[in-house]
């Protein structure tokens, strides 16, 4: 039943704000769009981009290495990164990968658009609402314009989540399953309206969303491969659960970013919050996000099947997931177009005008890009970001107008709501003891962090010469080598190409000579740093001098395959080059002291990265330290220091390299990346996240030798 326009003036009211809602749309958004690449699209063209030309994606959500392969296609813009982006997610590129960046944007542009369309007629005919109403509703939000301008996912998102509620009221289970399947392989949290299946005993809609779940990682494993899945699995997803998949201190409306700025110190970032505390962050991060999901989860009530109650707990489950969300960028609120279009039927049809007035305010509000005014301290401060309450109040009305209709009637089985409280406290209690050990495990770590003078988002690769800290910081500007002393900063120009690794001399003693990658279309090339813009090689990265500083071994990508190479006396020209190993091994890094003596870290077919060493002839052999990364050989040859992955993160670990022992160096809940020997082979600079977010690091320096 369509429930019917009342009142002339309301109806030209409405007209009004479509109309005002498409000019800004054609006058403004779409000419924005049209015309540039923004963050967001560039991240799903470039992956889709390198499955279509048959590259290895293994390493596909490193920062430096998405940043290397936008360089050298030259996509137009400065910063790209694919966290926390599913893998099938980038699929959808795929059929756009042939044209050019704005191309596809363009053209997925208008698949945004048209995607309306069927949104429209299935919202209309879930709630009754008029198609004018219902397009009201997409006037009077602001994020659709964020998600075109950006070439975001979520319209397309809306589109499988309408059409799977749609599909469940007609009895189309199955098809129920499938779709929601496709939307959580696409974003992580539709897997909630599992519970609803599992809630309401839809068996066949279950069934097939498991099934389709299945389908979909065995098409993204033969797609991208094994490791990369591995990598989304072990490392992305639980950084992302705690908040800390991206910086978890910068100013934003989530639950986890105020009390991460609250309670949680972090050198850089957050040295002074309103109270240090990991306890307190600890109880409050799962008990505030679990009291606002689980009323979503208790108020799924089987024994009534109506569709304004189905579609009361699919708006209830998805408000209730945007507003615990960790990362709420405001184009997720696009979202929101769903349960707002039901609360507002379920108002008109009980002649709740005035309620249905604030309810549209409260709705576009949320959906404004309002700035915070920064000045609200303490446990006040989620005030200063409006959308926060605004949220709560929206999923608070939802859950009342869900318990009205609980108490009203006769079979409300109770025992099964108590089993699924305990379960949900049992979740709970269990959160905050494995978070409380995380995040105070995590600040033992900031004994050894180095107060650096440049504060990238991340700082990594560092290297010690002469007094010198050396690293490579990701700016707001890109990827800069940074060398720092006591004194003085010294960072490489803006106006530069990202420089993504860099070498110099180990021995002090020697002449010293800097080179750096710098990353260009269409391959990268190593520099001098000093004597710019002199090409030492081209197409290579990871540059790597010998302790004599004569040979130079360096990494040559082959559609995302690293094959280890050198130039022996590589000052001397027109000197041919030398495979350090085989081609069969995907080389990820290496450490090079001479010709005879050097490590690396590689995958073999498809499996994990492993760390070989060689031998005079160079025999590579695969060590047993299990899944390894980034060996660094001390300059005195007796000690290796590497990365062991172990229990979800990389730590550092020690190798005698007379004796073959190991041990391991530190046991902390969070990565420590990329060691580097100092001068006297004692102490080593590493890259580590601890307490901050996943892979954007920190450097610290460590004693390891006595």
């Amino acid at each position: 039943m369509i429930i019917q326009q009342k009142g002339r003036a309301a109806s030209w009211l409405e007209r009004s704000v479509i109309l005002l809602a498409l000019l800004y749309l054609v006058s403004h958004t779409l000419p924005n769009a049209w015309k540039t690449l923004n963050t967001d699209f560039p991240n799903y063209y470039l992956s889709a981009s390198l499955v279509h030309d048959g590259f290895d994606t293994a390493r596909m959500y490193e920062w430096p290495w998405i940043e290397r392969e936008k360089d050298h296609r030259a996509v137009s813009l400065r910063i790209i990164g694919l966290l926390p982006i599913t893998p099938f997610s980038t699929l959808a590129m795929l059929p756009l990968a042939k044209l050019t960046p704005l191309e596809a944007k363009h053209a997925w542009i208008l698949l945004s658009l048209a995607a309306l369309i069927p949104i429209a007629w299935m919202l209309r005919s879930m709630t009754g609402l008029s198609y004018q109403r219902v397009v009201l509703v997409f006037a009077l939000c602001f994020p659709m314009h964020r998600n075109l301008d950006f070439g975001q996912y979520y319209i397309v998102l809306l589109l499988l989540i309408v059409a799977a509620c749609w599909a469940y009221l007609r009895g189309f289970d199955k098809a129920a399953g499938i779709l929601v399947a496709v939307a959580a392989a696409c974003k992580i949290f539709p897997i909630l309206f599992l519970i609803l299946f599992l809630r309401r005993r839809a068996w066949s809609a279950l069934c097939a969303a498991i099934a389709t779940g299945i389908v979909i990682s065995i098409a993204s494993v033969a797609i991208f491969g094994w490791n990369v899945h591995l990598t989304y699995l072990r490392e992305i997803i639980p950084w992302t659960l705690h908040g800390e998949a991206m910086p978890p201190y910068l100013p934003s409306a989530s639950i986890s970013a105020i009390l991460h700025r609250l309670f949680l110190s972090e050198p850089q970032w957050n040295p002074r919050p309103w109270h240090s505390s990991p306890l307190c962050f600890s109880l409050l991060m799962p008990t505030i996000q679990n009291l606002i999901l689980a009323p979503a989860i208790l108020l799924i009530h089987k024994q009534d099947s109506s569709e304004s109650r189905i579609l009361l707990e699919w708006s209830a489950l998805l408000t209730a997931a945007l507003t615990i969300s960790t990362v709420p960028a405001l184009y997720n609120f696009v979202l929101l177009a769903f349960p707002v279009c039901v609360l507002m039927a379920a108002l008109l049809r009980a002649r709740r005008g005035g309620w249905t007035l604030v309810l549209l305010g409260l709705y576009l509000a949320i959906g404004l890009p309002l700035p915070s005014t920064e000045k609200l301290v303490g446990p006040v401060e989620f005030l200063q970001y409006v959308r926060l309450p605004l949220m709560l109040l929206l999923v608070a009305g939802i859950y009342w107008l869900l318990c009205s209709g609980l108490f009203q009637g006769k079979n409300t089985k109770y025992k099964r709501i108590y089993a699924w409280a305990v379960v949900i406290v049992a979740a709970t209690v269990c959160s905050i003891v494995g978070t409380f050990y995380r995040e105070q495990s995590m600040r033992e770590e900031f004994l050894y962090r180095l107060p650096l003078t440049q504060q990238g988002f991340l700082n990594g690769n560092p290297r010690s010469f002469a007094g010198e800290i050396r690293y490579i910081a990701f700016t707001y500007s890109g990827y800069r080598m940074i060398s720092e002393d006591q004194r003085n900063t010294d960072a490489s120009p803006s106006s530069l190409p990202d420089e993504l690794s860099f070498t110099s001399n180990l021995d002090n003693s020697l002449h010293e000579q800097t080179l750096v990658e710098q990353s260009v279309s269409p391959h990268s090339l190593i520099v001098d740093k000093d004597a710019r813009p002199q090409v030492i090689i081209q197409d290579a990265r990871d540059p790597m001098l010998s302790a004599d500083g004569q040979d130079l071994a360096f990494i040559r990508d082959n559609r995302g395959r690293g094959l280890l190479m050198m130039h022996s006396s590589f000052m001397q020209h027109g000197l041919s080059e030398i495979a350090l190993a085989p081609p069969s091994l995907n080389v990820y890094e290496a450490s090079f002291v001479s010709p005879v003596e050097y490590a690396f870290s590689a995958t073999q077919d498809g499996s994990t990265p492993h760390i070989y060493i060689t031998d005079e002839e160079h025999q590579n052999v695969q060590l047993d330290l299990g899944e390894s990364r980034y060996p660094a050989i001390s300059m005195d040859r007796r000690w290796m220091a590497y990365s062991h992955f172990e229990d979800g993160r990389w730590n550092l670990w020690l190798r005698n390299q007379k004796t073959g022992e190991k041990h391991r160096i530190s046991n902390v809940p969070c990565n420590q990346i990329q060691p580097a020997w100092e001068e006297g082979s004692k102490s080593i600079l590493y890259s580590t996240d601890c307490g901050r977010s996943l892979w954007f690091t920190a450097i610290a320096r460590r004693q390891v030798v006595p």
